[in-house]
């Protein structure tokens, strides 16, 4: 089974400038943590770097290139894509007819059922077939858990659900992660998703980690506001 994080961001993202890390900060933290599938997955933007990609391989990390696209108004997490295929996707019906021409692109759909207005929600439900897993977040508690829901319509749909930390700090790594049961290659991952050969493995925040987060967040929004 191999431990994999595939919702990730970094320094340079557009959308979250706050980040201060670095790709080669990130890739240290994973291999420290046995992580062996990573991706770095930007806001509108596709981290490309090939001395990274092998970085990672020698830390014993298969790096995946993708990004989290702002579609219509909703996060979308996207892999195997290129920076001119994701220049030709202004909607869901887009990426659907792009990702019936590249089967190697994979979809997954973000905390679809958490509370913010990027979120997808129901739009998971009319794309069906567009979305080949559905991501539990790493931000609930015991109290709080928005991933029940996308459990519940998972099983209901026979869609695949992984696990992702939505990486913003280095500390969040590893909080929620998948088990891929899948060879060490691109191609292996992507299917084992597809077949649903994976197990969620998570934790949920204590009141306290979920107060931090909530206000890095707030900060976040804030700075935007700010920069606008």
């Amino acid at each position: 089974m191999l431990k994999a994080e595939l919702h990730t961001h970094i320094r340079g993202d557009p959308i979250d400038t706050f980040i201060r890390y670095s790709a080669y900060s990130l890739i240290d933290r994973a291999a420290a943590q046995g992580f062996q599938v990573l991706a770095i997955t930007c806001h509108d933007y596709i981290y490309q770097d090939i001395k990274a990609k092998n970085y990672a391989r020698e830390k014993g990390i298969l790096l995946l290139q993708g990004m989290e696209m702002t579609l219509q108004g909703k996060h979308t997490l996207i892999y195997n894509i290129t920076p001119e295929q994701a220049g030709s996707v202004k909607t869901f019906a887009d990426l659907q007819r792009l990702k019936e021409r590249h089967a190697d692109i994979l979809v997954i759909a973000p905390h679809p059922f958490h509370y913010t207005s990027t979120c997808l929600d129901d739009i998971i439900l009319k794309y069906p077939d567009l979305f080949d897993a559905w991501e539990y977040s790493f931000f609930y508690t015991r109290v709080l858990n928005p991933n029940q829901k996308t459990l519940r319509l998972a099983r209901q749909l026979g869609k695949p659900v992984i696990g992702n930390s939505d990486v913003h700090d280095l500390s969040d790594l590893g909080r929620t992660y998948t088990l891929i049961d899948a060879a060490w290659t691109e191609k292996a991952v992507i299917e084992a998703i597809r077949k649903k050969k994976v197990q969620v493995a998570t934790e949920p925040l204590t009141s306290g980690e979920m107060a931090r987060i909530l206000g890095r967040m707030a900060y976040t929004m804030l700075q935007r506001r700010l920069n606008l």
